[in-house]
């Protein structure tokens, strides 16, 4: 899943980076109008989106079933096809989730296992098998916010909650209540009926339409997901598709969820893992490079030094005009993958 999800949040949106204050609390409080291209303003329609109660109330039961569970284990297959038709890729994830922020995810690709996420709530493993493999380990907090880049999975993300990451769209086919009835991009929620699944299972079907906040201009598609969920609130089925006719944005994307099935809260010690043998683990710290540089250790109140970048449309953004023409100026830090 993450080199599909990665390439679907990253071509979207870029990840939104928060600098500690040492950085940016130099006389600089955040306000969007450096963030924001003027192009990419005026999203939604005059008119509110349309939303259907009966659909909001199924998808929010969806959130619910995930906040209530104490652990889950699912299976997760996404298949992607191209504006042809064709097959442009396949992904299984097996996901093993505990709280406050324990879990094993396993993502594989044509049956190669691809990447494995580890965590005991305590220290978190990132191993990438092969020869050479790669392993690194990083300190987890309870309530850790670097974890959002772990996976762009969408199980992983209700259950722990990221939809507070996922901004305009950004994760096509990712539902969150609170996030997504508020998103300038929605234009309409409605519920589809009822239909069954192979096994007889009767589903609910809600179906919502939106764009995303950062696509380009040239191509602005409309994009129609469908979500199918069971009597347990667990989602089964998410398909996403888009009016653009372009290879990117143009895939029909086909998200099934299997074998779902909650657990009660299990120990630490049941989350342990030990890498393949043979195998050395690097300790990592990804605050990092927000915290090491030439201005980090400037007091708050410093003043800003000026600085001249190019945006992704071209337009050279210079800092201190922006402040010579606003009291407050936002900094936001993103990047086109």
């Amino acid at each position: 899943m993450r080199a599909f999800q990665i390439g679907r949040i990253m071509r979207r949106m870029g990840r939104h980076v928060t600098f500690p204050l040492s950085v940016g609390a130099i006389g600089i409080l955040l306000a969007s109008a450096l963030a924001t291209p003027a192009a990419q303003t005026a999203r939604r329609p005059a008119s509110p989106p349309d939303v259907d109660p009966k659909a909001v109330a199924v998808l929010q039961a969806v959130d619910d079933a995930f906040a209530r569970a104490e652990g889950l284990v699912t299976s997760y297959r996404s298949e992607i096809f191209r504006p042809n038709s064709q097959t442009g890729s396949v992904e299984t994830v097996t996901l093993r989730l505990g709280r406050p922020n324990m879990y094993r995810v396993e993502t594989s690709s044509y049956g190669n296992t691809r990447q494995v996420l580890a965590s005991d709530g305590t220290t978190r493993f990132t191993v990438t098998p092969g020869s050479p493999g790669r392993c690194t380990t990083t300190s987890v907090s309870p309530l850790n916010d670097s974890r959002e880049v772990d996976t762009f999975n969408p199980v992983y993300w209700s259950f722990y909650d990221l939809g507070q990451w996922q901004i305009r769209s950004a994760l096509a086919g990712h539902w969150v209540t609170k996030w997504r009835l508020a998103d300038p991009g929605l234009r309409s929620v409605r519920y589809a009926g009822s239909e069954r699944a192979p096994d007889g299972t009767a589903l609910d079907v809600v179906e919502w339409t939106y764009t995303i906040g950062y696509n380009r201009p040239g191509d602005d598609p409309l994009y129609t997901s469908r979500l199918w969920s069971g009597p347990d609130h667990f989602a089964r089925r998410v398909e996403t598709t888009s009016t653009s006719k372009q290879e990117y944005e143009g895939r029909r994307i086909v998200e099934t969820m299997s074998d779902i099935r909650t657990t009660t809260r299990e120990a630490k010690a049941t989350f342990a893992y030990r890498p393949p043998e043979g195998l050395a683990c690097r300790a990592v710290n990804p605050e990092e490079s927000y915290t090491t540089g030439a201005f980090t250790d400037l007091p708050i109140g410093s003043k800003a030094p000026d600085f001249t970048l190019k945006t992704a449309r071209g337009e050279s953004l210079r800092l201190y005009t922006y402040l010579s023409q606003h009291k407050v100026v936002l900094m936001n830090y993103w990047g086109y993958g």
